[in-house]
């Protein structure tokens, strides 16, 4: 289990950013859950589905504890990095990504949440059911919704 943690370890880092808005406490975040799947090895029961939505959802339920702790979020979202073969394709990528999340940041965090597991983990329906605790059903209008409210954002910021 220790080296599929580790495989996990970006994803989950990037989808504790989108959560909690620092670099540093989503580390913390991932870390923390890291080792407390590392310590209670019985806490993930492989009968009960995979291991990746089951440590999204540790990481996901660490890092609303710590913004419960701190109560008010007013730090930005750092955005991905972006790399590119040359500079001038480097540049074409950082700034898109940095338009991708000045939308992403306008979304509430349950819309976030729900594009970051689909759209860039790439984490499929009942994945993203057991992330969120939610129904399957759920799922797909809360995601359908979430990618109009994206591209609705993503309109208003162009113009």
């Amino acid at each position: 289990m220790h080296h599929e943690l580790i495989r996990l370890g970006a994803g989950a880092h990037a989808f504790a950013i989108q959560i909690l808005g620092n670099r540093d406490d989503a580390a913390d975040a991932v870390q923390d859950a890291m080792v407390k799947a590392l310590s209670a090895p019985d806490a993930y029961d492989a009968r009960q589905g995979p291991l990746k939505p089951w440590f999204y959802r540790v990481v996901r339920n660490r890092c609303l504890d710590l913004l419960r702790g701190r109560r008010s979020n007013t730090e930005t979202v750092d955005a991905l990095p972006a790399a590119g073969p040359d500079p001038e394709s480097a540049l074409a990528a950082e700034q898109r990504d940095s338009e991708i999340q000045r939308a992403l940041d306008t979304l509430p965090p349950a819309q976030r949440q729900i594009l970051v597991l689909r759209d860039y983990l790439d984490l499929g329906y009942a994945e993203i059911s057991v992330v969120l605790d939610i129904p399957p059903g759920t799922v797909m209008s809360r995601l359908h919704r979430a990618r109009n409210a994206m591209r609705e954002a993503l309109n208003n910021h162009v113009k």
